[in-house]
């Protein structure tokens, strides 16, 4: 008989609301279900994978340190993405990290937003053009189309207002189309990655 792990029915929020009580297991299934997505988020604004590395290592570190601030008004991504772009620049502004284009034979295996059968696809193709637009535009298109955040949630996470992530991602969705002659968003959309279960990186 297969014991199931009582942490994977849960939401993201119950498990960040377990780690106050003492649960180190509720907030390592967090750090599993995001480490994979937020090294790609990352990943673009920093020198190198050993870097992006780093920084979501750190990331977690800063969330778990301060875990009993943390808001279930907020869906606890918006809260980890908040940190994530906060210390990002933080760093860079500290250390000048210079950005670096992403290379998939470095990321090992986590370069694809699409996670399994998608990639491949023309939503994975669209992603990898992702990556050549202006790292800003990058961001917000992964919150809108890879998180399903909403713009008051983006604008929240990267410290802009709504009408500057509107504007971003109307920049970055009219860049893509010329670059692809598609139409980003559904097919964005329908390659999100997994929750959990992806990729582990090492």
């Amino acid at each position: 008989m297969v014991d199931l792990d009582p942490t994977d029915d849960k939401t993201d929020e119950e498990l960040a609301l377990e780690p106050r009580a003492g649960s180190r297991p509720a907030f390592e299934e967090l750090a599993l279900r995001y480490k994979r997505r937020l090294f790609v988020y990352l990943r673009p604004r920093l020198a190198s994978d050993q870097d992006t590395e780093d920084m979501v290592q750190e990331t977690f570190l800063k969330l778990y340190r301060n875990i009993d601030r943390y808001d279930p008004a907020y869906r606890f991504s918006t809260w980890l993405y908040t940190a994530a772009t906060r210390l990002t620049i933080s760093s860079y502004r500290k250390k000048r990290i210079a950005a670096g284009p992403l290379r998939g034979e470095e990321a090992g295996g986590v370069a694809d937003p699409a996670a399994g059968p998608a990639a491949g696809t023309d939503a994975a193709g669209l992603w990898d053009s992702a990556r050549a637009l202006a790292e800003s535009q990058f961001r917000v298109l992964w919150l809108r189309y890879g998180e399903d955040m909403e713009v008051a949630e983006i604008a929240r996470a990267i410290g802009k207002s709504r009408v500057a992530v509107s504007l971003l991602l109307h920049r970055a969705r009219t860049n893509l189309m010329k670059r692809t002659g598609a139409a980003p968003a559904g097919a964005m959309a329908a390659a999100k990655p997994a929750a959990a279960g992806g990729p582990t990186a090492g």
